[in-house]
């Protein structure tokens, strides 16, 4: 927190300074709230000003600006106070996750938002300030139940161009009795702390770029075996781990043919109860003979 507050602290005292260049930077503007309540560690205020200065389209140019206060705002408690409103009782858990998939030649970019609910689901919506749809390349479908008690999990993909950019986002979901929830979401320039390369066959590095947040969970290593059969991936074998985290592939019990490898680390915060993840998944062809 000393930290936030010597850097906020040097900002609000170049504000004369800033002033006179920027008719925004004015003694009650929603920027200047977004500054003193992050002071003030009055987190939910903070995010409703960010929202009000994402919202007015002549604060665009100081985009790098915004996204530095908000990102950080998740030192404190890596953005779990951000919205203290709760989920309607038809709504159980939601995560927003941008994905990041680099193949040999190609990269490809992905937005998902998985909901798990208690009601049947009509169609779930994000879109980027103002009514921007993410995407016409889009699926929404209905996997299988979670549990027991007939929670049910649904899943809108978006397939995009290019990264998720940093903005403002507003989610919509509806019900099939048209019960809904939306929610704004604040997405920052993504900048992960670790990531992973490619070192040989079946070998990979895992690199850390900076100090981890601890109040967010530890980054996540998945690495999975999928088999394309009829046109589709099929998981055959996959492991995660949040610590000691493996950098080769050994010792593992499938049947010998080619397979697709995948090795993705995952970052997660939260927006309130919403829970944002970035991923960068890398995957190669990986064959397994009969000596394996």
């Amino acid at each position: 927190m000393a930290n936030v507050k010597l850097i906020m602290g040097a900002l609000l005292m170049s504000a004369p300074t800033m002033a006179a260049q920027v008719p925004w930077f004015e003694s009650n503007s929603p920027l200047t709230q977004a500054h003193r309540n992050l002071l003030n560690n009055e987190l939910p205020a903070m995010f409703n000003s960010l929202v009000e200065v994402w919202q007015l389209e002549k604060n665009r140019a100081i985009a790098p600006h915004l996204n530095d206060i908000f990102l950080q705002s998740l030192d404190i408690d890596c953005g779990k106070s951000l919205d203290n409103r709760s989920f309607p009782e038809w709504i159980n858990n939601l995560t927003v996750r941008s994905t990041e998939i680099q193949s040999p030649g190609r990269d490809a970019y992905r937005a998902v938002v998985e909901i798990e609910s208690n009601r049947d689901i009509e169609d779930i919506s994000v879109t980027r300030w103002v009514s921007k749809n993410l995407s016409t390349d889009n699926s929404f479908e209905h996997a299988l139940p979670t549990n027991d008690l007939g929670t049910q999990k649904y899943i809108k993909r978006y397939n995009l161009n290019s990264r998720v950019e940093s903005g403002l986002y507003r989610i919509d979901v509806t019900a099939t009795d048209q019960s809904s929830w939306s929610s704004w979401l604040l997405i920052g320039e993504p900048k992960a702390k670790m990531t992973v390369r490619w070192d040989a066959k079946a070998q990979w590095k895992v690199e850390k770029s900076a100090l981890l947040n601890r109040h967010c969970p530890l980054p996540k290593l998945d690495v999975a075996l999928y088999d394309y059969v009829d046109g589709e991936y099929n998981q055959v074998w996959g492991e995660s781990h949040d610590a000691d985290y493996p950098t080769s592939l050994d010792g593992i019990d499938v049947e010998p043919g080619r397979y697709v490898l995948a090795v993705s680390m995952s970052h997660q915060r939260w927006q309130g109860p919403i829970i944002v993840e970035q991923s960068q998944i890398i995957s190669k062809t990986y064959d397994v003979s009969v000596e394996e």
